[in-house]
C-alpha cells in the first residue's frame, strides 16, 4: 500500500461496518429467525461482508485530496453495496424464517446502523479538535505568560525571510509574523494577517529556512506557523482544517496531520 494510506483510520472504519453486520444480523436472527440452525461459518459471514463493502471506499484511503463531495459519494457508494448486500445473504441463509418483512427490517437495521456507525467517527472527531483546542489554548497562555515575565522567544523570532509586495516592493519579513506559506503552480506566496507577499524560493527552502519558527508543512502546498492557529476543525477523510489569524482556514492533509497534532501537544 501507499506510504500516506491512512490504516488507522481503514481499520477503525472496517470495524464499523464489520459491527454493522454483525448486529445487524444478530438482530434480525433474534427477532425472525431464533428456531434457524446456524453453524459457526454463520459468525465470520458478517464479518467477511464488512471486508467486501469497504471495496468502494478505497479510494477515500488511497487519494490524498479528495473533497468532500467526492468522501461523500464514495460513503454512499458504500451504503449502496451494503444495503443489498446484506438483504441477498439474510435471503439466503434465512429467507424462509425471515419473508418479505424480515428482508425489509434487514434492510431498515443496515442503514440504521451505518448512521450510528458514522455518527460514533463524528464524535471521536469532534473530540479530537476538542483536544487539540485545547492545546493551541494552553500554548497560547504559555506564550502570554513568557512574554508578560519577560521571557525570551528564542533566536527564531528575529529571523526573516525576503518577499515582494505590490509593485514589486522588497521587504525583509519576520518569519514569526507570517501566518501561512502557500505554493501555487510555480510561486510562493506568504501570507500575513493584512498583506501577501511572494517569496522567490521553492516552498521546501522555505521550510528549511523556517522550520526553527514552528512553521511545519501541513500539505504538499501548505506550510503554517503553529503560533499563528486560532482553531482546528477536524473534516472528513481523517483531514483537519486550522483556522488562521486572518479568517483563512488552510487544509492539514491526512499525510502530514499525525505530525501537526504531535507538534501542537
Amino acid at each position: 500500500m501507499k506510504k500516506n494510506v491512512n490504516i488507522s483510520a481503514f481499520f477503525r472504519d472496517l470495524f464499523f461496518v464489520q459491527a454493522e453486520c454483525v448486529l445487524s444480523f444478530a438482530v434480525i436472527g433474534t427477532i425472525f429467525a431464533r428456531d434457524a440452525a446456524i453453524s459457526y461459518a454463520h459468525f465470520f459471514i458478517p464479518l467477511a461482508m464488512g471486508a467486501i463493502c469497504m471495496l468502494p471506499c478505497l479510494p477515500v484511503y488511497l487519494i490524498e485530496n479528495m473533497t468532500i463531495p467526492q468522501v461523500i459519494a464514495q460513503r454512499l457508494l458504500e451504503l449502496a453495496v451494503l444495503e443489498p448486500l446484506c438483504v441477498w445473504t439474510a435471503n439466503f441463509l434465512a429467507g424462509d424464517f425471515l419473508g418479505k418483512p424480515g428482508l425489509v427490517v434487514v434492510a431498515a437495521l443496515t442503514a440504521l446502523f451505518d448512521a450510528l456507525s458514522y455518527s460514533v467517527a463524528y464524535l471521536m472527531e469532534k473530540a479530537e479538535s476538542e483536544r487539540l483546542n485545547k492545546k493551541l489554548r494552553e500554548a497560547a497562555d504559555n506564550a502570554d505568560a513568557r512574554k508578560d515575565g519577560g521571557g525570551a522567544e528564542g533566536g527564531a523570532k528575529d529571523s526573516t525571510i525576503e518577499a515582494f509586495g505590490d509593485q514589486n516592493r522588497r521587504a525583509q519579513i519576520p518569519i514569526a509574523e507570517i501566518l501561512y506559506f502557500e505554493a501555487d503552480a510555480e510561486q510562493v506566496f506568504a501570507y500575513t494577517e493584512k498583506e501577501i507577499f511572494q517569496v522567490r524560493q521553492r516552498l521546501y527552502q522555505v521550510e528549511t529556512l523556517s522550520s526553527a519558527a514552528e512553521i511545519i508543512r501541513v500539505s504538499k502546498s501548505h506550510l503554517v506557523n503553529l503560533r499563528k492557529i486560532q482553531s482546528v476543525r477536524t473534516a472528513l477523510n481523517s483531514r483537519l482544517y486550522a483556522k488562521m489569524a486572518n479568517g483563512e482556514e488552510v487544509l492539514v492533509s491526512r499525510k502530514y496531520a499525525p505530525n501537526f497534532k504531535e507538534r501542537l501537544s
